[in-house]
Order: C-alpha cells, then sequence, then structure tokens
C-alpha cells in the first residue's frame, strides 16, 4: 500500500514538472496562432506560414491533414505517429521547437472531442490568434449532433484576451460572439469577397478563397505586406490532399481524375461536384472510396449522392461498402469492395474502352487515408497534371 502511494505521487510530481516543462517551451514562440474549424484547416495553416516566410519571418507550421507534417522555415518533415494521432503529441512538437524558436508558430486543431478541444486551447497551444475557418457538417457524431452544437465545440478554441478571425458571414456568428465576449476576445471580421480571381491566379491547384481571406487577414494583421505574403502562400507546398486533376488517355478517350478524397464532408463534396459536373463531359463515374471506420459518412455521402448526383457510373471501393451501396437507387453500380488499386484502374478503363472519342469526368470522393492514396497514385501513374485554373 505504501509503495502504490508512493508511485502515485511520484507520478503525480512528474507530470506536474512535465506540464511546467511544456508551458515553458510554449512560451517561448512569441505569437502562436491556432487554426480550426470543419474543412480547410491545414490548407490555411499552410496559407498563413507562406505569407509570413515571404516576409522574412521565422515560422513553424504543424499540420494533420491528409499527412501530418512539421514545417521550420522552408523545410518540411514528416510527423512519425507509432499509434493513432493523440493531441498529446504537440508536447513533443513545441519541445522541438524550443530549440529552434521561431518567431511564429501555425498550428491545427487536431482535436475533435469537445473537451479536448478545451485541452488543446488553454493547456497544450495557448494561442494568442484563432482562426475558425468554418462550421460545416462532419463529425457530428463526435462534435454534434447539430451544426450548433458543431460551433459551440469549436468556440472553445476562442483564446482569454487574444484575437479571433472568422469570416464575416459565418452562420453561427452569434455563436462565437458570444464566448469572444465571454474570454475578452477581439474578433476581426473577414470579407470572402476582400480576394478576388485575379488574386487566386498562380496556384495551381484547387484553394479557397476563403481560405486565402482569413490567412491573409492574419498575415497582414501582423504587419506583412499583402502581396509579399499572397506571393509567398502560393509558393508554399500545399497539403497532399489538396484537389488536382489528372488527364489520362485511355485508347481514343480522354479521362479527367480529380480527386475531392480529402473534402469529406457533403457540403464541401456538393460544391466540388457543382463545379466539374456544369463542365462539359460526355460520360460521368463516381467513384467513392470508403472506410472501415468511417461507416456513418459512407452512408452521409450515399445519401448525398443519390439525391443529387447524376453520373453514368457509380464505383465503390476500399473496405465496407455495402452501407454506402445501399444508400443508391441507381443503375450501373460496381461493388470493388478489397480490390487492389490496379484492379481498380483496369475496370475503370475497361468501361471507358467501350466508347471511342469521349470526355470522361472520374470524381474520386470519400476518404483518401489509406488505401485511398494508393487508389489515387494508381491514377497518377498513367496521367498528366493540370494546372486547376487553366483547365477550368
Amino acid at each position: 500500500m505504501i509503495f502504490l502511494f508512493s508511485f502515485l505521487i511520484i507520478f503525480l510530481f512528474y507530470l506536474f514538472w512535465e506540464y511546467q516543462f511544456h508551458k515553458k517551451n510554449v512560451a517561448k514562440i512569441k505569437i502562436r496562432i491556432l487554426v480550426n474549424g470543419t474543412r480547410g484547416k491545414s490548407s490555411t495553416c499552410r496559407l498563413i506560414a507562406g505569407g509570413l516566410l515571404e516576409n522574412n519571418k521565422k515560422v513553424s507550421c504543424k499540420t494533420t491533414g491528409t499527412k501530418p507534417r512539421l514545417i521550420i522555415n522552408d523545410k518540411e518533415y514528416p510527423i512519425i505517429r507509432l499509434g493513432r494521432a493523440n493531441i498529446i503529441e504537440e508536447k513533443k512538437i513545441f519541445r522541438r521547437l524550443s530549440k529552434e524558436i521561431p518567431e511564429f508558430s501555425v498550428t491545427e486543431c487536431m482535436a475533435l472531442v469537445p473537451e479536448y478541444q478545451t485541452i488543446y486551447n488553454e493547456k497544450l497551444v495557448k494561442p494568442h490568434i484563432t482562426v475558425i475557418t468554418n462550421v460545416r457538417n462532419d463529425h457530428l457524431d463526435v462534435m454534434g449532433p447539430t451544426l450548433k452544437d458543431v460551433a459551440i465545440n469549436l468556440a472553445r478554441t476562442i483564446p482569454k484576451n487574444g484575437i479571433l478571425f472568422i469570416l464575416e458571414d459565418e452562420n453561427y456568428l452569434e455563436i462565437f460572439k458570444k464566448m469572444a465576449k465571454e474570454k475578452n476576445c477581439e474578433i476581426v471580421y473577414v470579407k470572402k469577397d476582400s480576394v478576388t480571381d485575379e488574386m487566386m491566379k498562380g496556384f495551381s491547384y484547387l484553394e479557397h478563397k476563403e481560405n486565402v481571406a482569413l490567412a491573409l487577414a492574419v498575415c497582414c494583421y501582423l504587419g506583412c505586406d499583402k502581396d509579399k505574403a499572397l506571393f509567398g502562400m502560393k509558393k508554399i507546398n500545399p497539403d497532399p490532399g489538396v484537389l488536382r486533376i489528372f488527364e489520362i488517355e485511355i485508347d481514343n478517350n480522354k479521362a479527367y481524375f480529380v480527386n475531392t478524397m480529402a473534402a469529406n464532408d457533403p457540403d464541401s463534396i456538393f460544391y466540388l461536384w457543382e463545379k466539374f459536373n456544369n463542365l462539359n463531359y460526355d460520360y460521368k463515374i463516381v467513384l467513392m472510396n470508403c472506410r472501415a471506420d468511417r461507416v456513418e459518412r459512407s452512408q452521409q455521402l450515399g445519401e448525398l449522392i443519390n439525391e443529387k448526383f447524376i453520373a453514368d457510373y457509380y464505383i465503390a471501393t476500399g473496405f465496407l461498402t455495402k452501407p454506402f451501396i445501399s444508400k443508391l437507387k441507381k443503375e450501373n453500380i460496381l461493388d470493388l469492395e478489397k480490390k487492389e488499386p490496379e484492379e481498380v484502374f483496369l475496370k475503370i478503363s475497361e468501361i471507358i474502352k467501350n466508347k471511342e472519342n469521349k470526355k470522361w469526368l472520374i470524381f474520386a470522393t470519400g476518404n483518401i487515408v489509406g488505401y485511398g492514396e494508393k487508389l489515387v497514385k494508381e491514377f497518377q501513374k498513367y496521367g498528366k497534371e493540370i494546372d486547376y485554373n487553366l483547365w477550368s
């Protein structure tokens, strides 16, 4: 009994010492920026970092998008995880940054559970600035059940006595205003239309004006030259999951493989479908990649595609495809569950080969992590990338 009590005291002392050590590491960074929201967090983090770097600032940027990455100034490093993602990894990140001591740190919030959002804000990052990108229909099983609940939980990361950057037309603005007032936090309202089509030229991939507007607002607030910041945003490497287009020639047909797998909430996916659906194609294929641990998302996207997508073929890949297929009341449905990426490519090639001199859209959506990434690489092997802005 005495041994257990002694062990407990030592363990508690160790936790206290670890936290004090972490606080010192965090405090070494002059300005800490936390980016939260449903979609666009990774992109917004990189955009802010790019803008600051081009203005000769010492910057670190940690993202947890398609692949977790740590950027320190002009170098990018993979974040190696031995198990599942855990918010405690921020201790290790800040321990490393304490040796580099950047002037600015930009961190993507990786917490979903409401209580973890609070810990992330108050204990792990302690941001001076929080950016909230949007409130979308995703992770409702953890942050919901309603969008209002999602907004309330995102508001947990508003910094005390800090600054919040948010789009002025956000649907749940009153929730953020209320929490900001309670925390004595200043709000900077950002106009989406502050970024023009002309300003977006130079992004070779699909970047969203909202993300650029928020990132520019943060950089300008921190004293950056706006033109330099925008230039830096176009220079920095995008998240590996950003939307890219590959043109693939199959016999006498041209197929355009559009990778939207990183945009896995219904609102974002429908927005992208509308952008591409309105262009001129002879045939359309919806390629949905399923994950065994994302059954609710598969069902959700099945309902969306059934109600709002009109295509010639609907193909399910990955694992546990039945929840998705069960929602479809369509013709020409192919279940390629557990098929290797090479088999999927060959099957789609066979479909396309039956036509001549036609233009095809292959709209790939669902989940990018794991099998999805391998599937994308298989299609990219046979195609050439097209600049999104020139192509569209």
